[in-house]
């Protein structure tokens, strides 16, 4: 007979590899980052404009000093004002600064259906370890319980580094990188092909990659692992 706890253990971990390989790196794709400088500030004043009720409207672009941000293209340097609030008045004319270019606009974390089938695999499996802790007639070998504990620890782990960058990448406003130094985040630009087509991001691409290759060592050791689940059942036919 099929084994189906050692399956749904394969099961799951072939999952977290389709999560991985598909969703995870397609994330990853919609953000690059590139290095860039203010090459000059850009005053803006203006004047509030009343309607027919006579009561203050506000404006679009409102007073403040902004950067004037180059960076580099294989076509030449780009230049463009950064009218953002959280970006007035803390430039000066030559300092360096992250442009992080996203294609999306969400302002919250969104949950893809190989996220949602991750959860649901990982919650069976948990149950299942529940069950041989609690029922007397449903025991696992250690070795199921060694591998079934790696690939929950496994799958939680990469749900939380997930939901930790959907997190950095839906802030909408001006952070700080881990070195300490600016960024600034611009979403859903005009011709996000083009854009990335001129972005180099190496720590972007590291992960991308990490992602894909750890994703397909999941796929490989599934079908090991759903191998030997089926086994029994293989040779008993076979038998016949």
């Amino acid at each position: 007979m099929i084994d189906a706890f050692t399956f749904i253990m394969g099961a799951t971990l072939a999952v977290t590899g389709w999560f991985l390989c598909r969703d995870y790196a397609r994330f990853l794709r919609a953000s690059y980052t590139i290095k860039a400088k203010v090459t000059s500030i850009q005053q803006v004043f203006v004047s509030r404009a009343l309607d027919d009720d006579a009561s203050p409207r506000e404006p679009v672009v409102k007073n403040g000093f902004y950067p004037v941000i180059e960076y580099p293209t294989p076509q030449g340097a780009v230049c463009f004002t950064a009218i953002d609030a959280g970006a007035s008045g803390r430039f000066h004319v030559g300092d360096e600064v992250g442009l992080r270019v996203s294609k999306t606009r969400r302002s919250h974390t969104r949950m893809c259906r190989s996220f949602s089938l991750l959860v649901l695999s990982l919650v069976l499996l948990m149950s299942g370890l529940l069950a041989s802790a609690l029922l007397a007639d449903f025991a696992l070998s250690k070795t199921q319980i060694v591998g079934a504990s790696f690939v929950v620890a496994l799958g939680l782990a990469i749900l939380v580094l997930y939901l930790r960058d959907q997190d950095e990448h839906c802030i909408h406003e001006m952070t700080r990188t881990e070195g300490g130094g600016s960024q600034l985040c611009l979403f859903e630009p005009t011709a996000f092909r083009n854009w990335k087509s001129t972005f180099r991001d190496p720590r972007q691409r590291y992960k991308i990659r990490s992602s894909q290759i750890f994703g397909s060592a999941c796929f490989g050791f599934a079908a090991l692992i759903c191998g030997m689940a089926v086994q029994p059942f293989l040779l008993l036919t076979l038998s016949f």
